[in-house]
């Protein structure tokens, strides 16, 4: 199931996969759906793979991902990261950010952290963590990070921003096709 959120409202409008599926199948690229919370049109479209969407989604490859974990503030979230730069925050339709968590947590900021990822001189991939500068820090392992401070990851390792708790894996996420709003 994907979830699409309203423009508008920023409400959450859940879309099932067959639904998605049945669209493809019929050679439909186009949906007209309605907002239950504040009755806005969303006119969608499908963006099904091409050539053209093939070759950019080989620029960017899912290296490793993070998994949000369910609890009272939100529920189970799954996020690729990319070489380089993949900044973490709490989702905000007036703020942009790589990976934007869905949760009611007041303690997780809009640009929390940041997790780095290079290729080392032997070509293995490196992932490290930092804190962007939130209010009440980034935490490794149930340790504070020191600001400005970068710590490698390990797979299995557990992040806390704020009250949400994330698990980093180093296996990278099979993509979907994606949903755009026309």
């Amino acid at each position: 199931m994907k979830k699409i959120f309203c423009p508008k409202c920023d409400t959450a409008i859940p879309l099932r996969r067959e639904r998605i599926e049945e669209l493809q199948a019929s050679g439909e690229d186009r949906l007209s759906i309605i907002c239950p919370q504040c009755t806005h049109q969303l006119n969608l479209r499908l963006r099904l793979p091409s050539a053209k969407s093939t070759k950019r989604q080989e620029q960017r490859t899912s290296v490793g991902h993070i998994i949000v974990v369910e609890n009272v503030f939100g529920y189970k979230q799954l996020f690729p990261l990319y070489v380089g730069v993949n900044a973490i925050g709490r989702r905000n339709k007036d703020t942009a950010t790589d990976i934007p968590v869905i949760t009611s947590d007041p303690s997780m900021d809009r640009h929390h952290a940041i997790i780095k990822v290079t290729e080392g001189r032997t070509g293995k991939l490196r992932f490290a963590v930092a804190d962007d500068d939130s209010r009440v820090g980034t935490f490794l392992a149930g340790e504070l990070l020191a600001p400005k401070e970068w710590r490698y990851l390990q797979p299995g390792d557990v992040l806390t921003l704020g009250a949400t708790s994330i698990i980093f894996s180093d296996e990278p996420l099979p993509e979907d096709p994606t949903i755009e709003e026309s």
